[in-house]
């Protein structure tokens, strides 16, 4: 599974946790997912947040939005079984509107395949 998109509903944040939010946010960061089944719009509702470490050493959470209800209850059904699925930011743009701003890749890790010809069975007798 590999699901790409904006992050919904930024535009109802308060614009000055916006400005924390993105400030040191970039392509790669890792973001954090957390089913909300007792949101009362979506219960298959799924919050996408950051966590900030302040000067002082101190974590906290910055929420920013949620996965679009087209795509929540699959991932929260991934977030269910335990699926290690990951948040990972694609882009940051401070200067479009707000729900345009974090475009974001939810996806479940794939292993690479050994790029060998090799028969996988050959060290076993063939078994």
């Amino acid at each position: 599974m590999k699901r790409q998109f904006f992050i919904a509903g930024v535009q109802f944040r308060p614009r000055q946790e916006i400005n924390v939010a993105i400030k040191d946010l970039k392509a790669g960061d890792k973001l954090i997912l957390t089913p909300e089944p007792e949101n009362k719009f979506d219960p298959n509702a799924v919050n996408i947040s950051r966590s900030i470490t302040d000067d002082e050493g101190i974590t906290y959470f910055i929420y920013l939005g949620y996965v679009p209800k087209k795509f929540s209850s699959e991932v929260s059904a991934m977030l269910d079984i335990g699926a290690p699925i990951i948040c990972t930011v694609d882009e940051v743009n401070a200067a479009a509107k707000t729900y345009e701003m974090f475009k974001v890749t939810v996806a479940i890790p794939v292993e690479e395949e050994a790029e060998s010809n090799e028969d996988p069975y050959e060290d076993n007798g063939g078994y």
